[in-house]
């Protein structure tokens, strides 16, 4: 598998058992770690517990680490830059893993491997609030998360809605803003929304759009290895029943095989 060309200066945190207190670098010639850029958080798919990041891409990324024969790695990074290709084409981190859609222009920007899961997206107000679907959002403010295809739908439908859109570092931050009542409602992903809302007493889920996207991991744009990689360690958890296990365990309910498959 190719090398970074370069490590970012932010913190980086390790997890997995067997890795050294310091960050390796590419100049160190160690290819024994998988980098992964993501942000939180995003649950089910990336979160922390305490010093450890969980979730869905994680234990994909761990399934991945384990075929390499390498050890998992987390960069915290913005979302936007990973979306973009920015990080990864910069030599930030190996793949990027934050519930990415697999769209046109990210495909032209990075090498995104097979579809692993199938996402919609979702409406989501302030307990209380009035607004029950998208025709009721005339003349609001809708939060979004920078970078995100909840971003370009909100964009791609607010003339013909009359809302004015918002966007946002990250989804605790759009969470944080609909509570302080400075944004009136959310367009972002459904499952992350289910999960937050579900621990959450002042936020409900009132509407569900149905845009059939598909998330897919991403990396470097001629990191042609490392892609065939993890399309080879999806294959095999699709094969094996691995996927369907972890599919059950972060998202709640069986896998019913609508992952792009």
């Amino acid at each position: 598998m190719k090398t970074n060309a370069r490590r970012a200066a932010a913190a980086l945190v390790l997890i997995g058992t067997g890795l050294a207190a310091a960050a390796c670098t590419s100049d160190s010639g160690d290819d024994s770690t998988l980098t992964v850029c993501t942000e939180v958080p995003f649950a089910p798919f990336e979160s922390k517990e305490g010093d450890e990041y969980v979730g869905f891409d994680m234990d994909l990324m761990n399934l991945l680490a384990q075929r390499l024969d390498q050890e998992v790695e987390v960069v915290e990074i913005g979302f936007e830059s990973i979306a973009s290709g920015e990080a990864l084409n910069a030599g930030t981190c190996d793949i990027g893993a934050a519930g990415l859609t697999i769209t046109e222009e990210r495909q032209a920007a990075m090498g995104m491997s097979q579809a692993y899961y199938r996402a919609d997206q979702a409406l989501v107000v302030a307990t209380g609030s009035t607004v029950a679907t998208l025709d009721d959002l005339s003349g609001m403010r809708v939060a979004v998360q920078s970078g995100s295809t909840g971003e370009t739908y909100a964009n791609d439908n607010a003339a013909e809605y009359g809302y004015e859109v918002v966007a946002f570092e990250s989804m605790g931050d759009i969470a944080s803003a609909l509570t302080a009542k400075s944004a009136d409602a959310s367009i972002a992903d459904l499952a992350t929304w289910t999960d937050m809302v579900e621990t959450a007493t002042d936020l409900t889920l009132v509407q569900t759009i149905e845009t059939a996207e598909h998330y897919g991991f991403a990396v470097q744009k001629d990191d042609t290895e490392l892609l065939e990689e993890v399309n080879a360690m999806l294959d095999q958890a699709f094969e094996d029943g691995t996927y369907a296990e972890l599919y059950e365990k972060w998202i709640g309910e069986p896998y019913t095989g609508d992952a792009g498959q």
